[in-house]
């Protein structure tokens, strides 16, 4: 083979690298997410409100199973209830596929009930774009009591758990709880008023600090160092 050959297939590999989704498998990009939260009641902007998106990678056995995070970003409501998501990408996922109901978007803010949107399935879909991108979405104030809230808030920190610490017993990245530091701190506001009352459930947010010990000696530091405060 000649250098002129050899060259013309280097050019091609880096091209192939660089096209879409389709063309490739392993690369993967995503579209700025932008949209707007208003309260289910007065239809009012809520400044505020926290707001994690996350692309989840998929395999397995049989295929299904959450094996990494190609992406965790956090952000929070303007005054206007705005919300936004720069692009990213491409970027190399060396396991796994990008499942297509990602951007998962999980929204909370004390006092409402937590929101969590993703995309609709569909084969082949584009996964560089989300379906709540340009949309309005409504938060439901809770009315209840506080261990009715504890329960309102159980699949948040249990998704929360999976996406920032429990994925890392397959893709060895325990540290990605510290990609939504807001998310943890409001939480953990949470945890104190449940231990001020007789509600027994916790959050993400303790049973994080539950795990501090595991998490600093995967090289992840502490999670108080997030929280702030001393340890509880």
């Amino acid at each position: 083979m000649t250098v002129k050959s050899i060259n013309l297939w280097l050019i091609l590999g880096v091209a192939l690298l660089w096209q879409p989704l389709s063309a490739s498998a392993f690369i993967y990009s995503a579209e700025a997410v932008e949209g707007w939260v208003v309260d289910a009641g007065t239809e009012k902007p809520i400044e505020g409100v926290i707001v994690v998106a996350h692309w989840q990678l998929k395999g397995g056995f049989e295929g299904g199973n959450p094996v990494g995070e190609l992406k965790i970003i956090e952000t929070v409501t303007d005054q206007n209830g705005r919300y936004y998501f720069p692009s990213w990408g491409p970027k190399f996922a060396w396991s796994g596929h990008l499942k297509s109901e990602s951007p998962e978007i999980l929204m909370f803010k004390p006092g409402y009930k937590y929101l969590g949107m993703s995309n609709r399935w569909y084969r082949d879909r584009d996964t560089s774009k989300s379906d709540w991108n340009g949309k309005t979405v409504k938060l439901e104030p809770f009315k209840g009591t506080l261990e009715q809230y504890a329960d309102n808030l159980a699949s948040l920190s249990s998704g929360l758990w999976i996406v920032g610490f429990e994925i890392g017993s397959h893709s060895g990245d325990y540290c990605g709880w510290r990609s939504f530091p807001r998310m943890l701190r409001a939480l953990d506001e949470m945890d104190a008023q449940f231990r001020a009352s007789p509600v027994a459930r916790r959050t993400v947010a303790a049973m994080l600090i539950g795990n501090d010990k595991f998490i600093q000696e995967k090289g992840c530091g502490s999670v108080f160092d997030v929280l702030g405060g001393a340890q509880k």
